[in-house]
């Protein structure tokens, strides 16, 4: 039962989680054109920071450490001294191209399981240079 008020939920909040991932693809996209541009970036990550709490408030915890470490990467970005940008544009992208997908068969019934994502959450991880998670963590 408590899966379909979940699924409610998700459905009623869903186009609006995707128009913000698309207006931090745009600002990402941006910003990849010109890294001096500190505005474009600082709007991917806020973007991506209502993304985060919006899916962790309705507890999609998989989804939101998804949302959470995309945005953690775009933080990085904006110090590109940190983070290589050219290769961690492409994960990022990757990342918001595919969690309007994931979003969507949770939607449809699937369960939100966070070791589905956990390959791309390492991805993103990899390109900040943070320590990859596990599946028992």
């Amino acid at each position: 039962m408590t899966d379909n008020y979940d699924q409610l939920a998700l459905s009623w909040v869903r186009k609006e989680i995707n128009n913000t991932l698309d207006q931090a693809r745009q600002g990402l996209e941006n910003f990849a054109e010109d890294t001096q541009d500190q505005t474009q970036i600082q709007f991917c990550i806020n973007c991506l920071h209502q993304v985060q709490g919006t899916l962790q408030m309705l507890e999609f915890s998989g989804a939101a450490k998804l949302a959470q470490e995309m945005e953690s990467l775009a933080e990085k970005m904006a110090d590109s001294e940190k983070v290589a940008v050219e290769s961690s544009f492409e994960v990022l992208m990757r990342a918001l191209l595919q969690m309007p997908g994931y979003l969507e068969r949770v939607e449809e019934g699937q369960k939100d399981i966070p070791v589905i994502l956990l390959p791309l959450i390492n991805e993103l991880r990899a390109a900040s240079e943070t320590k990859p998670i596990s599946e028992r963590e």
